[in-house]
């Protein structure tokens, strides 16, 4: 499942974009940001670097800090509050630097580590008991018109560089034209009735064939012709849904759902008139 986060500072001001399918996740900033980042799941917390993938299972959110300072946070519609990452962490650090003292003071150890993890967990409780008043997701000052209209232009230019970008990630490489995806052999053979009745919403009256072979990218073809009389060529590639085509499938534009749930990516192209 493909999912995206906006990055934001405490300010609500946009950051960056964290892209997340499955349990891959990728960090993208596009505004200076200090200090380190960490991934959170519900049960487990690991560095994240900017551009460089990192595995985590059920990812839920990323907390951008410096020291004990939040510098930004995302997180998916069913994240906890920032809070309760922001604790997670402060109580992690605690933990390691009690793991981190000397030897020599080994026998106070047990003693060390019980006070401070009493302590986080004390303030875990207080922050979990407040109100949650998350300046990220929830600005004290109601935006204005412009405010909006300006958030949502950066927001869709995040998402135009972060298409780019995973661009290279994405498809099928291009090792062949869509135009070798069709027999030479089935393509002088008459369309029959196989049986096959595809997007019967979408192109009513279809007709249908399936085709695979050596160096073919297995696939369907079919004719419909439009309410005005107009002949249309179909190939349908079976694919999942992505913000985009694989690059192999140049002129692939729309991407639809048969009525088993399956996807595929639709090239139409209109037919000349016969004489």
């Amino acid at each position: 499942m493909l999912d995206y986060w906006i990055l934001k500072r405490p300010d609500g001001r946009p950051a960056g974009l964290v892209r997340v399918e499955n349990d891959r996740v990728r960090l993208t900033v596009t505004a200076p940001v200090e200090g380190r980042f960490t991934l959170f799941s519900e049960t487990a917390a690991v560095p994240i670097r900017p551009e460089m993938e990192t595995r985590l299972s059920n990812a839920a959110a990323v907390l951008g800090t410096d020291g004990d300072r939040v510098t930004c946070f995302a997180a998916n519609k069913d994240a906890a509050p920032m809070q309760r990452y922001h604790a997670r962490l402060s109580q992690n650090r605690t933990i390691s630097t009690a793991q981190a003292v000397d030897t020599s003071v080994s026998d106070d150890l047990p003693q060390i580590r019980t006070i401070a993890a009493k302590e986080d967990a004390e303030q875990t409780v207080i922050a979990e008991g407040l109100p949650q008043n998350n300046p990220i997701e929830d600005p004290a000052e109601p935006q204005s018109i412009s405010d909006a209209a300006q958030e949502a232009a950066d927001f869709s230019l995040l998402l135009r560089r972060a298409d780019a970008f995973y661009a290279a990630y994405e498809g099928t490489p291009p090792t062949e034209s869509v135009d070798n995806l069709v027999h030479k052999e089935d393509n002088r053979s008459d369309f029959g009735d196989s049986g096959l009745d595809l997007f019967l919403q979408e192109f009513p009256g279809a007709r249908w064939r399936y085709i695979e072979g050596t160096d073919v990218l297995p696939h369907y073809e079919g004719t419909w012709r439009r309410p005005n009389g107009q002949t249309v060529h179909i190939l349908a590639v079976r694919g999942r849904a992505a913000p985009r085509p694989p690059r192999a499938l140049l002129g692939f534009t729309r991407y639809l759902r048969d009525r088993d749930g399956t996807g595929y990516w639709l090239r139409l192209t209109p037919l000349p008139e016969e004489i």
